[in-house]
């Protein structure tokens, strides 16, 4: 099998941007960014081969609704996919996957890739198609530890030629931020856009480094990319490192005095959004927290109230009373 995937943890249920940059910070900004068009592009260009990018037709590239994740494959991974066109008409999906674990990936990111491809060939039948797509898998890793794993084919060793038809293969390209000088990053000529988000994803949580270089990682340029796309890259880049940064809100000010005007304006609007809706969450965690102290205290007052009952009277679920008098009962 032959592909590219690019993948990023799929958001699920209805929450607000800064939610979940909160909740899931990696591979929410890692959507955020590879779902731009110009960033997509920059990154295949930049990471398949030439003979590769000259096969693909890219002005055809557009992204996809589809993901091919199982509900095992999202403890793993996050995923973007993108299709278009070979240069021979014949369709191709892009798949961008976004590795989560900070840890060794292990022999078993091949079983985990296999598992995703063979979720591609299962939509192929479903849709009774009568080829399956030929799919290109791109893995974006930036975990602290150093990928040492060489291609499939290789964890077989040396195997008989009248047997190597039995060993299963199939290619992916690998990034490997984390890998990557910073010097390799700042020389990436050809990918301007690139440059910013793996300067962000490699030293995010490195406070003085993004003290030092925070032009570098905050102010997108490239000619050709209308302004509103390069201020929602820098927008999303700062929501990223307010989340997983350790500065607070005077340090992250300070360095947004010293940003140009247009990016100091933004970037004020964008810090003052999520510190309100953190303000907001946090008052109604404190209603609901007061809420649970006078259930228990009715409760207690009250045992021979069913469940439903106290729950048409506080205008509340059942399954919450029936939740507070398991844990009142337990602590007694």
């Amino acid at each position: 099998m032959r592909g590219i995937c690019l993948c990023y943890k799929q958001p699920t249920g209805m929450h607000t941007p800064n939610d979940l940059f909160r909740r899931r910070p990696h591979d929410t900004y890692f959507e955020q960014v590879f779902k731009v068009l110009p960033v997509a592009l920059e990154l295949m260009r930049k990471f398949l081969l030439p003979e590769q990018v000259a096969a693909l037709n890219l002005d055809t590239l557009q992204l996809s609704s589809e993901s091919f994740l199982s509900a095992e494959l999202r403890e793993f991974f996050s995923d973007l996919v993108y299709t278009c066109e070979t240069t021979d008409a014949d369709p191709v999906r892009i798949c961008l996957l976004l590795e989560h674990k900070s840890g060794s990936t292990g022999r078993r990111i091949y079983v985990q890739l296999g598992n995703y491809l063979r979720g591609v060939q299962d939509e192929d039948i479903v849709q009774q198609r009568s080829l399956f797509t030929l799919t290109i898998p791109i893995l974006f890793y930036h975990g602290k530890e150093l990928w040492s794993l060489g291609p499939l084919r290789e964890q077989y060793g040396a195997v008989p030629a009248a047997l190597a038809g039995y060993v299963p293969h199939f290619d992916f390209v690998k990034v490997d931020v984390q890998a990557m000088s910073d010097e390799e990053i700042c020389s990436m000529q050809d990918a301007v856009l690139l440059r910013n988000i793996f300067l962000a994803f490699k030293h995010a949580r490195e406070a003085e480094y993004i003290r030092r270089y925070f032009r570098e990682v905050l102010i997108f340029v490239r000619e050709n990319v209308p302004e509103e796309v390069l201020l929602g890259l820098f927008q999303a880049t700062l929501l990223y490192l307010q989340i997983v940064s350790p500065f607070n809100k005077h340090e992250i000010m300070e360095i947004v005095e010293a940003l140009p005007q247009e990016y100091a304006q933004k970037a004020k609007s964008a810090y003052d959004e999520i510190f309100e809706e953190g303000i907001e969450k946090g008052i109604e965690k404190g209603i609901e927290k007061g809420i649970e102290n006078l259930l228990i205290a009715f409760l207690k007052k009250n045992p021979d109230w069913t469940d439903q009952q106290v729950a048409e009277c506080f205008d509340i679920a059942e399954s919450k009373v029936k939740t507070i008098r398991l844990v009142l009962y337990a602590g007694s």
